[in-house]
């Protein structure tokens, strides 16, 4: 009896293509059953990390605020490529800001299919504000990044001088 229970163990050992198969088969029905799930989170997901760009790009920012907001050169139009490429230079160099931290993932999710030529550099424009130094301060109100859409669906968001990230008013 011992000879055949050691033989009986050694073969349980080992899986067989069926077992396998059913369990890669019940973790696809499952997986498949869970990807409505994910998509039903994934704005919520994204929005947040919308919101946390905007709370970072203000930290960043806090600076120039007492110390004179930078002044976009006058041969650069305000909404171009250029100003785009403009920022996404400066800060680097200056703060040392990646291209995704001016990037709202729902933004880029949409444009993902559109011509290289047509897509936004940065998903955030900041506001001009005059150069005079703790201007971006004095004006609690006035927002110092803005959404370029409504990517989110209650309006474009905004970060405020206090960190506060909240829809623009329509």
């Amino acid at each position: 009896n011992k000879i055949n229970l050691v033989t009986f163990r050694k073969k349980a050992r080992a899986f067989t293509i069926l077992e396998i198969l059913a369990v890669l088969t019940i973790l696809g029905v499952l997986m498949a059953l869970s990807f409505p799930a994910f998509e039903k989170v994934r704005p919520l997901a994204e929005r947040l990390i919308c919101m946390n760009n905007l709370k970072n790009l203000r930290v960043a920012f806090s600076g120039y605020a007492t110390e004179g907001w930078p002044q976009i050169p006058k041969e650069i139009k305000l909404g171009s490529m250029a100003e785009q490429r403009w920022w996404l230079e400066k800060t680097e160099k200056e703060l040392g800001l990646s291209k995704s931290a001016w990037q709202c993932p729902t933004i880029r999710r949409q444009f993902a299919s559109a011509p290289e030529k047509d897509r936004p550099l940065i998903h955030y424009l900041p506001t001009p504000f005059s150069k005079d130094a703790n201007r971006a301060n004095k004006n609690t109100q006035m927002p110092w990044f803005i959404e370029i859409g409504d990517a989110h669906g209650q309006g474009n968001l905004l970060v405020r001088q206090n960190g506060t990230v909240e829809p623009a008013p329509k």
